[in-house]
């Protein structure tokens, strides 16, 4: 983490000063830290240069963790289907299959294989629409930031917003995510790719963030949102913490989509679900919003697994559908 955010940063419990205890460091970062709150005595750390805010009040599903894990067990387990996925021709596979021998590969930090594939996995897993209409939305965003200050991304995941605000803007990138498995890889991955100096990880739920108020000029997620479980008041935290612009990529379905509003209740996020439930989320909660670069796709469920049988990879869409892509821009009051 970089040292410069050491003043951003305050208790995520109860939003108490800090007292930090820097075991290493270098003259731009801190590597190992301990952390402790002077209100509530909290305690956090920085392990690895990756700052870790998690508190015990939010229960959370590490799916990144889990992955990574039932991933490497099962091809212990199921040695012959290891051999026939990494035996057949990357050509032969299907977007499933050819996702999770990817996925194999980035799990094992062989970087140089793993994106040379994923460049390739999108157009065999999602219709054309889908991919034009996300990267529209992430160009438009990486257009519009205006100023120097830090950028902070919420719910980043595997960073493909990050990676686009890393090569074509000059600002500092905050990546976060509530899983220090997810941040590990970036922090591998991004320095394999050159683009780590302008790089700072922290892990904390967005819906109890360690930021204090105002203290963020510019805050961006890609798709953050929608898949936070159970988001509950996180978009006023989101607003608690921003001093100017929230610009967030979201996709909205149509309100008489009953099979895919079912699924969104079910998760707890149909709050965000359409386009009119995601303008009164964030009026509720203070925010001036507008809908930014509309684009509408139709979509289709994502492949099975054909090696690894019935693997999915997203539980949306459930049948073909369309949605409207778009940057949904909150400004603060």
């Amino acid at each position: 983490m970089h040292k410069h955010y050491m003043k951003m940063l305050v208790c995520p419990v109860c939003h108490g000063e800090l007292e930090w205890h820097i075991k290493d460091e270098n003259e731009d970062r801190i590597i190992n830290a301990s952390i402790s709150c002077t209100a509530c005595h909290e305690v956090y750390e920085v392990r690895d240069e990756i700052a870790v805010f998690l508190t015990n009040q939010l229960v959370r599903n590490d799916l990144w963790d889990q992955g990574e894990n039932g991933l490497e067990q099962y091809f212990k387990e199921e040695p012959e289907v290891y051999e026939k996925l990494m035996n057949t021709p990357d050509e032969e596979l299907n977007g499933a299959d050819y996702w999770y021998k990817a996925s194999y590969f980035e799990m094992k930090r062989d970087f140089s294989t793993s994106s040379r594939m994923y460049e390739h996995a999108f157009e065999k897993i999602y219709t054309e629409e889908y991919i034009n209409g996300w990267d529209s939305q992430m160009d438009f965003i990486v257009k519009n930031i205006k100023d120097n200050e830090p950028v902070v991304d919420i719910a980043s995941g595997k960073g493909y917003l990050i990676e686009r605000l890393l090569k074509q803007t000059e600002n500092y990138i905050v990546a976060t995510d509530f899983s220090p498995t997810i941040l590990l890889r970036n922090k591998e991955y991004y320095k394999y790719k050159g683009l780590y100096n302008k790089l700072s990880l922290l892990a904390f739920d967005a819906r109890k963030t360690p930021f204090k108020d105002n203290s963020i000029s510019t805050m961006t997620s890609n798709m953050g949102l929608p898949n936070i479980e159970q988001p509950g008041e996180v978009i006023s935290e989101m607003n608690r913490i921003t001093k100017n612009t929230f610009m967030s990529v979201m996709f909205f379905i149509d309100k008489e989509d009953k099979v895919h509003m079912d699924l969104a209740n079910s998760f707890g996020n149909a709050a965000y679900a359409t386009r009119g439930n995601a303008l009164e989320t964030f009026k509720r909660a203070a925010w001036d919003v507008e809908i930014l670069n509309s684009f509408i796709a139709n979509i289709k469920p994502t492949p099975k697994g054909e090696i690894l049988e019935g693997a999915g990879i997203d539980g949306f869409p459930i049948k073909d559908t369309i949605i409207e892509y778009c940057v949904i821009q909150g400004r603060k009051n």
